[in-house]
């Protein structure tokens, strides 16, 4: 597959599972703070704007998820439109979003914007969007936001300002850091202007990478060029290589565990059966599922489950032990059940 199919195949199963939780992993417990939260973010991207704002504005977010962001800020403009490269984030932002008319979503290629002609947008944003792309994929975006912005549109976006080293291109949810020099070479190269604030000094913003305590506010760009996209894009059709993300498997088991400090095994059970068909590696996820079985009486499905695992690592040797021990028990529980 390649890079567009493995993110489309990603987000999906991400937002199958729980789709409030791969959109905001701090606020998704229940829609009225995972509301609250896509408010606090639209008034700082109105923040963001600061005078250049204007209410009769056409906008577009790019990587909406269900529209978090575009349900409070469409409060503040008379159209805007979002894009994602789920289908399943698109067609749950319908019912998210059925109250508000001034909003429409699509899904797409997540490489491009093709749905919409150049120069028709007064200003595009992006939230927590940008920072889980390829580097490739990034540098795309931004050329074709400068074709789809009108001459001196802006451009509102958060990514990380830091230094960490680089994760592979098949990591669709890795957080991608970038200096600052860096950042700002992209944007002069595809037409854009950084227009600074304080907040954004390029000094404060050397010392913070320098001290790796990375700057994760909004940046304001202004485009003030029309460029000519690279032609060179073979990465598009690239084959992706088998990855299992860290972060991907690491929020799965955050969210197990939650799980589970809520009372819920169930779904604790559920969570960590779908990591494990993606990263059947995850030994970590193995054990905590069996210890859940076990725990809740589920005796012929832990052995299931140990069978599994000593199959994905054959060199884990307690594992091998446990299962001759859970055999045993299971055994003498059936012994034991009445027969009549």
């Amino acid at each position: 597959m390649n890079i567009i199919t493995k993110m489309k195949q990603d987000w999906d199963r991400r937002a199958k599972h729980h789709t409030r939780y791969w959109i905001a992993t701090e606020d998704y417990k229940n829609e009225e703070v995972f509301a609250d939260s896509g408010r606090r973010t639209a008034d700082a991207i109105l923040a963001a704007l600061g005078p250049y704002y204007r209410e009769t504005w056409t906008g577009l977010d790019i990587g909406c998820g269900i529209g978090r962001v575009l349900k409070p800020l469409a409060l503040h403009f008379r159209q805007l439109f979002g894009v994602d490269v789920s289908a399943e984030m698109i067609n749950k932002s319908k019912t998210w979003l059925r109250e508000t008319p001034n909003v429409t979503t699509f899904e797409t290629s997540g490489v491009d914007l093709n749905l919409f002609p150049n120069r028709h947008f007064d200003f595009v944003y992006s939230y927590v969007a940008f920072q889980h792309m390829p580097r490739p994929v990034f540098d795309r975006y931004l050329e074709e936001i400068n074709r789809v912005l009108k001459h001196q549109g802006l451009l509102v976006f958060q990514i990380p300002i830091g230094i960490q080293p680089d994760v592979p291109m098949e990591d669709t949810i890795a957080v991608r850091f970038y200096e600052y020099h860096e950042l700002q070479k992209k944007l002069i190269q595809r037409g854009f202007q950084l227009l600074e604030t304080d907040e954004k000094r390029p000094v404060s913003l050397q010392a913070s990478a320098q001290r790796r305590h990375a700057f994760h506010g909004f940046f304001l760009a202004q485009k003030i060029a029309t460029i000519r996209p690279e032609i060179n894009v073979g990465w598009l059709q690239a084959e992706c290589q088998e990855h299992a993300s860290f972060l991907d498997t690491h929020l799965y088991l955050s969210f197990a565990e939650s799980c589970l400090k809520q009372g819920d095994p169930d779904e604790a059970i559920q969570t960590y059966e779908k990591l494990l068909t993606h990263n059947p590696d995850s030994l970590e996820a193995w054990l905590n599922l069996t210890t859940i079985l076990i725990d809740n009486g589920k005796i012929d499905q832990a052995v299931s489950t140990l069978t599994n695992l000593t199959h994905a690592h054959p060199a884990y040797l307690d594992g091998h032990r446990t299962l001759k021990n859970l055999r045993r028990r299971q055994q003498w529980q059936k012994h034991m059940r009445p027969t009549g």
